[in-house]
């Protein structure tokens, strides 16, 4: 299939002005709990001072007076203290995939920097609300990794990341969970972005390592359009976008409905896979713009929350 390579040069291209705009009154919130450095708006398994009330605990000499619940405390004949439940910070950890599909374009940018304008708003979002986020560019050999930061600055350091890479060869995102997952990070949200066309074993087998270990899952589909209506009716020359000394000329007629009942098959294992463990899959395409996709997903997050 054909690649474009247009790719963006500026921190415009990839985070648009009006996309501030857009998410400005949005947050991303964990659905899990989570673990935090930073007072925030999201909730923690150490309990501190908070407005959440947490559970009652017997009073001991030393325990401040403030917190003493003297309602309950009259009724049982008894001194109980409230514990609360502290408010942490967020860390959002990004993931992209670089392997060669991604580059596939239909029209104007591939797969790939429509996946890098995700992957800057997400960061927006998250650091607007001093949140840290971290940024992992999975491809073997030339993987860049920015470690969780929520300072103003480090908005800067991402989306120059994001400008200075491109789609490379291999698959390798299951390799890059698998670090990640070993070196059991601190609790957030794990962010992924891809086009899932790979084998879904490896990396779904990652994804429940870090489920267990407590993290949120959050899966990020891209679409390209031509991939997914498989538009030809003749016979066609296709490349490999992992290998451009292969290709095949093959009569398309023939192929389309073994490939659509393929690709189908494909997107309902991730369905089926996302749903069973309650992962939330947000899939687009190409076509609509990056900019609502997560406007209208995170509206509706904040509802259901």
């Amino acid at each position: 299939m054909p690649d474009n390579p247009a790719q963006p040069r500026a921190f415009t291209d990839v985070l648009p002005p009006q996309a501030r705009e857009e998410f400005r009154h949005l947050e991303l919130r964990a659905r899990r709990i989570v673990d935090g450095l930073l007072h925030g708006l999201h909730r923690s398994r150490r309990l501190g001072v908070s407005t959440d009330f947490a559970h009652h605990k017997n009073y001991v000499p030393g325990d401040p007076l403030k917190h003493m619940d003297w309602k309950a405390s009259a009724r049982l004949d008894r001194f109980f203290i409230k514990r609360y439940q502290e408010d942490r910070s967020l860390v959002l950890h990004l993931v992209l995939d670089r392997s060669a599909s991604m580059r596939q374009a239909t029209a104007g940018a591939a797969k790939y920097w429509h996946a890098c304008r995700l992957a800057a708003a997400l960061a927006y979002l998250v650091l607007k609300e001093r949140d840290a986020a971290s940024l992992r560019l999975a491809a073997p050999g030339t993987a860049v990794s920015l470690p969780s930061s929520s300072s103003s600055s480090h908005l800067v350091r991402l989306l120059r990341a994001l400008l200075d890479s491109e789609a490379a060869k291999e698959d390798y995102l299951s390799n890059c969970l698998r670090a990640m997952a070993d070196r059991a990070l601190r609790r957030g949200i794990v962010g992924v972005i891809s086009d899932l066309m790979f084998d879904p074993v490896p990396v779904q087998r990652e994804f429940g390592r870090l489920l267990a270990q407590g993290h949120e899952v959050l899966l990020f589909q891209v679409r390209d359009p031509t991939e997914e209506d498989f538009p030809f009716n003749r016979w066609v020359q296709f490349g490999d976008l992992e290998n451009a000394a292969v290709k095949h000329r093959l009569d398309a007629v023939t192929l389309k409905r073994l490939y659509r009942e393929e690709y189908q098959a494909l997107l309902d294992n991730w369905r089926g896979w996302t749903r069973q463990h309650g992962v939330h899959l947000v899939s687009f395409r190409t076509d609509q713009r990056v900019e609502k996709v997560l406007s209208d997903y995170v509206a509706y997050r904040m509802r259901i929350s």
